[in-house]
């Protein structure tokens, strides 16, 4: 009999039978972290590329096993989607790829108080937008579980269809960084490309995800995808004036 190492359950074979961790646990040595490491990322069946591919192809099938039990398969949707924040975040910061970056002081001190404003404005939603798509998850849920009432998804499956949904979109913002920085000078083009893009891919896994007649449910991914992103907006333009602009 061996001694489960994690829950001290005593079984035998090559897995415990109540928590699921292999019998021949060892230390930890430089090899074993470089395993695990890359493992996580690259394993055919449940690694980090595995979910890439997997979103591209068929998105609103990928949520649906996942809601509906098939956890193992794949990937964590959160880890994902923190990974992706924090790298699109420091490249969009380091790259400074969009926003209103070079305002001579000349033409910055002929500028009304409401011009001041939204130029600030700007610069901070386009630093931070992919921590602020992180942070607006729930109200992207709350609206597709309203609109999406009768499909029997709850608020919270309907936030894991919303992250899976983030998490791939920071991807793609990563893929179009190229883009985004050779367009510096001209980045609303960039930008333009990347929410048609985002707007396109949403819409596609909607269409996968629920079921019901296919047209109802496009007019109502298009209007909760309208009504989610005005009041994301107007949430950020109110947190952004109470708390961070300064004249």
């Amino acid at each position: 009999m061996i001694t489960c190492k994690n829950c001290r359950n005593k079984f035998e074979g090559k897995f415990c039978n109540n928590c699921g961790q292999r019998s021949d646990i060892q230390r930890f040595s430089f090899r074993h972290i470089l395993h695990d490491f890359l493992h996580n990322f690259t394993h055919v069946d449940s690694g980090l590329f595995f979910l890439i591919k997997e979103l591209f192809l068929r998105p609103g099938i990928v949520a649906r096993e996942y809601i509906e039990g098939k956890r193992k398969k794949y990937f964590s949707p959160f880890q994902y989607l923190i990974i992706g924040v924090a790298i699109s975040f420091f490249l969009t910061v380091k790259l400074g790829v969009i926003g209103f970056r070079h305002v001579e002081p000349e033409v910055l001190a002929k500028f009304t108080y409401k011009q001041v404003y939204f130029l600030q404005f700007n610069n901070f939603i386009y630093t931070y937008f992919n921590v602020l798509l992180f942070l607006s998850l729930p109200v992207m849920a709350f609206f597709s579980f309203i609109f999406y009432k009768r499909s029997g998804y709850n608020y919270s499956e309907n936030l894991i269809f919303q992250t899976l949904l983030a998490a791939q979109r920071n991807f793609i913002y990563i893929l179009l960084m190229p883009l985004l920085y050779a367009l510096v000078e001209k980045w609303l083009i960039g930008i333009g490309i990347y929410y048609f893009i985002f707007f396109i891919y949403y819409g596609f896994a909607y269409y996968q995800f629920f079921d019901g007649n296919k047209f109802w449910n496009i007019m109502k991914f298009i209007l909760s995808f309208i009504i989610s992103i005005i009041v994301i907006q107007f949430a950020s333009m109110a947190v952004f004036y109470l708390f961070f602009f300064r004249y």
